[in-house]
């Protein structure tokens, strides 16, 4: 598959080079499942900025992009993390440009996304089993500030271990490198939901306690020890421990962690069983690889 490049921000993804090929099926596969990854996050952080997807980006295969089912603007107190949001809005729809330009006519559409705050929306689902709910209740992510960042911490934590899981199987050294540099955006939108919930958390220790009840479920789905909450830990040094924060997406060994395509969608589908549908994708991914793993 030849690639065209055909907008300035595809050109920039692949920097001095002309031209380049996703050399494998294998390539187009990875390429494609973050893409719904990506739209996600996208519709996601524009929804609650009260910004709008171009509709251009989700078109793929000559198919038009599925509309999601919605959400709705945040009421923000704080004009900073705010501003925070906002750009993590115009990156995230930024990333669509260049992950269509290299998978070109193969491209997929947008697939049927549910942002929607219901009693059976899939923030009320993970939120319920988290414990940061109650079993009744429902989650709404844009009733508040806090309830947004619980938000972003959950889906900022699965596209770090999406990009660092898929990245081995890239057999572009072009599409590689910038592949990564699309998780250093991502580690670091993740890290900055983080260190507010941190900060925040000094003053009100539910939030560092939901974070860590949101991980541990996350962790629930697929085991591993990818998904770390955010409490301060004892760090052994010599001569004893010291106190640290937890600001980083990391695991213990202080590396981004990595998690298969299949475990990725158990945290999307919000299951640890094998299904094709579910949680934030009601009707499934779209793409060659659709399928979570099974527990």
């Amino acid at each position: 598959m030849k690639l065209t490049v055909g907008t300035a921000v595809g050109a920039s993804f692949l920097g001095q080079i002309p031209s380049a090929r996703a050399q494998t099926t294998a390539d187009v596969a990875a390429l494609n499942f973050m893409l719904n990854i990506e739209y996600l996050l996208a519709q996601f952080t524009s929804v609650v900025v009260g910004e709008t997807v171009n509709p251009a980006r989700i078109t793929g295969g000559g198919i038009a992009g599925v509309p999601p089912i919605p959400g709705r603007k945040v009421t923000f107190t704080d004009t900073l993390l705010q501003t925070i949001v906002r750009e993590m809005a115009a990156d995230n729809r930024a990333h669509l440009v260049p992950m269509r330009v290299v998978t070109g006519a193969s491209a997929i559409h947008q697939p049927l996304i549910d942002l929607s705050a219901t009693a059976t929306a899939p923030f009320t689902v993970a939120m319920r089993r988290a414990g940061v709910v109650g079993a009744e209740a429902t989650f709404d992510p844009y009733a508040s500030e806090e309830n947004l960042l619980y938000a972003l911490f959950y889906l900022k934590s699965v596209s770090v271990a999406a990009y660092r899981g898929l990245a081995a199987g890239i057999t572009n050294q072009v599409v590689l490198q910038n592949f990564a540099g699309l998780l250093g955006t991502e580690s670091i939108h993740a890290a900055t939901i983080r260190s507010y919930l941190h900060t925040r958390g000094a003053t009100a220790a539910r939030l560092r306690t939901n974070a860590d009840a949101i991980a541990a479920f996350q962790r629930s789905l697929n085991g591993g020890t990818v998904f770390q909450g955010i409490s301060p830990s004892d760090l052994a040094v010599a001569g004893g421990t010291v106190r640290v924060a937890n600001g980083a997406p990391v695991q213990l060994t202080g590396d981004v962690g990595g998690r298969s395509a299949a475990q990725i969608l158990n945290q999307l589908y919000l299951t640890d069983a094998a299904v094709t549908s579910g949680g934030f994708f009601p009707n499934g991914v779209n793409g060659a690889i659709r399928a979570s793993a099974a527990a």
